[in-house]
């Protein structure tokens, strides 16, 4: 499946005085990997899993951005690095994902299905530890404008799974509402739509 049926142009780049966010690449590997290690902990509740693993290594984080950049790609998925201003510190990572393929994993009642159907991208980011939150709801919303203008999509969900409170008070701060939430079909696991 792809996110761009019609070839459109794919957005490189979100530039704003706070913070600069361009198309992921292997050359980041180094950067990404040190904000991943110092930031185990959050990743674990926005994985929703034991990822990063404490023996994660340099060589597996550039196989998992040479997978989100062999994505981007082909349209299936689209990742970001986000940089300060300057480009001097690495803050996290964003991507926007398919909607259907995910939801497989999930169960869902015939009118949340319907619902998500009106989805046509989701979106999640992760930001390392000790950014400031004030720093966050900027991002936020320069990113939901972003997403309104400069692409294609119809109507995009931001994305939280079940440990991700603060994200999602965060989300209903900067106007948004939960359109569904999803739990796993083996296990706890839960995620959240918000638009």
């Amino acid at each position: 499946m792809t996110l761009n049926p019609t070839h459109l142009p794919v957005p490189t780049e979100l530039v704003t005085p706070r913070f600069a966010l361009r198309r992921q690449q292997l050359t980041d590997n180094a950067v990404d990997y040190d904000a991943v290690m110092d930031s185990q902990g959050d990743l674990r509740i926005w994985s929703d899993s034991t990822w990063p693993e404490d023996t994660f290594t340099l060589k597996e984080n550039a196989q998992d951005l040479a997978m989100h950049i062999g994505e981007h790609d082909r349209d299936e998925a689209y990742g970001f690095s986000i940089f300060s201003a300057d480009q001097g510190q690495f803050l996290g990572s964003l991507y926007v994902n398919q909607v259907a393929p995910f939801i497989d994993n999930y169960r869902t009642d015939s009118q949340t299905a319907e619902r998500l159907k009106q989805v046509d991208a989701r979106v999640e980011y992760w930001l390392r530890r000790g950014v400031d939150r004030a720093f966050e709801m900027e991002f936020l919303r320069a990113v939901q404008a972003w997403m309104v203008e400069a692409w294609w999509f119809q109507r995009v969900a931001f994305g939280s799974r079940r440990g991700m409170h603060e994200q999602r008070g965060r989300y209903e701060a900067a106007g948004m509402t939960e359109l569904a939430q999803l739990i796993a079909k083996e296990g706890e696991r839960r995620f959240h739509f918000h638009t």
